[in-house]
């Protein structure tokens, strides 16, 4: 507790943390960790009020009221020194022409890049530029350390809730991230016995096209199919009639053709979860929920459907063991090789994001040209995937909805991702679960 204002910080690393401030420690100097989102704001901005809702919103936060302070191999924490978000003003730039855009990705580029010093602030930071067509970018940038996906969801929901706010009305109190944390170490042992019992016995799966070979490197690739923008439609209606979310009925319709195409018993996936059934705090809480699918799982006999609903309720109520620790759960002592754990990896996005706060207008802004090979090393590989991943992203967004399929091509061919792309994509629109 900050004695000077009376407002609570993060304390301690949890797991997860420790982790990341591991990697960090390999890779400081560069930005892999950092992570955050490009807002365009059209209408009539208050600079002022814009720039108070930020300061608001990180204050909100236990993590992002939190300073790092890097002494040696072990990262200080304490009460935060917080700055206005940097405001640049470029009348010269519009955000429709061309040559301009170029001008301001590289400029967002380039904060989004600059490194936490890690000498005693906060992992949170904002820079707002305002361009010379009465619109302007605001670009939150954050350290992986106190922020993931579901977070920045939170943080942008709040931004706008901040704005509307007068001065002299607090926003509610928020969440504390340690409060969750101490409340999954208490479950921790029921948790344990309860994923000990849901993968007793899980087979070793051979879901690709052939074995990998001792000492191979990951080779990934991508196939992209951009999807009908009635098939977001079509989908929230089949998962209606199956009386499911659309996370659930896409996990269940992939899990289902893998185990079809594959010919395996048993499979174990993973799917996202924002563990936010009753917290709106801030930090990296989201994890991978496991499931487990099959003639020899839970319920086997009831279907993929019901297996899935069954499985993404359990494990979202058992997540003081972290997927990691279940990952070793199943490899040191199950004597499942971890090359064939959780094969299959599914999320379901929606740009929720846009929204009109009074009068001003935020939607996301696409950092990346679309004609840059971005996202590719230096002699034009593809994305890198852990060993015998299928990983199945459906994106909802209304700008540009598509299906995307990243694999490992030594365990999966083209013809077979394009096959069960084709039957997934049925399944969906007609209701097949």
């Amino acid at each position: 507790m900050d004695q000077r204002s009376g407002s609570a910080y993060a304390t301690e690393l949890s797991r997860q943390q420790q982790r990341l401030w591991e990697v960090e420690r390999l890779v400081r100097g560069s930005a892999l960790l950092h992570t955050g989102i490009a807002l365009r704001l059209d209408g009539m901005l208050d600079e002022k009020g814009l720039s108070r809702a930020v300061s608001t919103v990180f204050r909100r936060h236990e993590l992002l009221d939190t300073s790092f302070r890097a002494d040696g191999e072990t990262l200080i924490l304490g009460p935060a020194e917080h700055h206005e978000p940097r405001v640049l003003h470029r009348p010269d730039l519009t955000a429709d022409r061309a040559e301009h855009l170029d001008e301001i990705r590289r400029a967002a580029a380039t904060a989004h890049a600059e490194i936490f010093p890690l000498t005693g602030e906060p992992l949170a930071r904002a820079t707002l530029t305002v361009l010379g067509d009465d619109s302007a970018v605001l670009l939150l940038t954050f350290h992986r350390l106190v922020m993931d996906l579901f977070s920045l969801h939170q943080v942008v929901t709040d931004l706008q809730d901040a704005y509307l706010r007068s001065p002299a009305e607090p926003p509610a109190p928020a969440d504390r991230y340690s409060q969750i944390l101490a409340s999954r170490e208490h479950r921790r042992p029921r948790d344990w016995e309860f994923w000990r019992t849901e993968l007793s016995g899980f087979p070793t799966p051979w879901i690709g096209e052939r074995r990998p070979e001792p000492g191979w490197l990951p080779d990934g690739a991508e196939l992209r199919i951009p999807l009908d923008p009635d098939l977001t439609r079509l989908l929230r209606a089949n998962a209606r009639d199956a009386r499911c979310t659309p996370t659930v009925f896409v996990t269940a319709a992939a899990a289902r053709r893998v185990l079809e195409r594959s010919g395996a018993a048993d499979l174990v996936l993973a799917t996202m979860s924002a563990n936010r059934m009753n917290s709106d705090a801030v930090g990296p809480l989201a994890q991978a929920v496991v499931v487990r699918v099959g003639p020899s799982a839970p319920l086997g006999d009831e279907g993929v459907l019901a297996q899935v609903r069954r499985g993404l309720r359990e494990g979202m109520a058992h997540q003081g063991v972290e997927f990691e620790e279940i990952v070793d759960l199943l490899t040191d002592t199950m004597g499942v090789a971890r090359d064939d754990l959780a094969p299959l990896s599914v999320s379901v996005t929606d740009d929720s994001w846009r929204s009109s706060v009074a009068g001003l207008a935020f939607t996301p802004f696409d950092l990346e040209a679309d004609d840059q090979g971005e996202g590719q090393d230096e002699e034009g590989a593809g994305p890198v995937v852990r060993p015998s991943q299928l990983d199945v992203e459906l994106n909802l967004s209304g700008a540009q909805p598509q299906l995307v399929l990243t694999y490992d091509r030594r365990c999966f061919g083209e013809e077979w991702c394009e096959h069960f792309a084709a039957d997934l994509l049925t399944d969906l629109a007609t209701g097949r679960h």
